[in-house]
């Protein structure tokens, strides 16, 4: 029988203000393929095979589409599980989605530190772009 090595990864749904979501549609792509489709409270969690690109598309009705990158490339058996929080903004009138349909998290896995590295500048960059697009709206209004 073959084995295929695998990493967990996890992590907590919740809207803007903290609050734990439920009813959350996750689809999960490997390379640009649907695997899984999956609805998900408050908490997921996804065993992912070692040296492929995944990509997660939270989907929930009133709220923003958000997509997360992860690299399992240069893994190998010794995998940490790894955990993180991942925001749904809520939609709001006049904003343009299209304006906020970049991945808001690039994972990849390091087997020099035997766990994921979460791209800190780029979501911190991602989520500058998103308030700055959706203050632009408030302050219209």
């Amino acid at each position: 029988m073959f084995a295929f090595a695998q990493v967990n990864f996890m992590g907590y749904l919740q809207d803007e203000a903290g609050k734990s979501m439920k009813d959350i549609t996750i689809n999960l792509y490997e390379e640009n393929n649907l695997i899984s489709t999956e609805t998900w409270s408050k908490k997921f969690s996804y065993d992912l095979k070692i040296d492929k690109y995944y990509t997660l598309e939270l989907t929930k009705e009133g709220y923003i589409t958000k997509r997360i990158a992860i690299s399992t490339f240069d893994g190998d058996k010794g995998a940490e599980p790894f955990m993180f929080v991942m925001e749904l903004l809520k939609k709001r009138k006049g904003i343009d989605e299209s304006d906020l349909d970049f991945p808001s998290a690039l994972i990849e896995y390091k087997k020099s530190k035997g766990s994921f590295n979460f791209n800190v500048p780029y979501s911190k960059s991602i989520k500058k772009e998103q308030e700055a697009v959706l203050d632009s709206v408030e302050n219209e209004n």
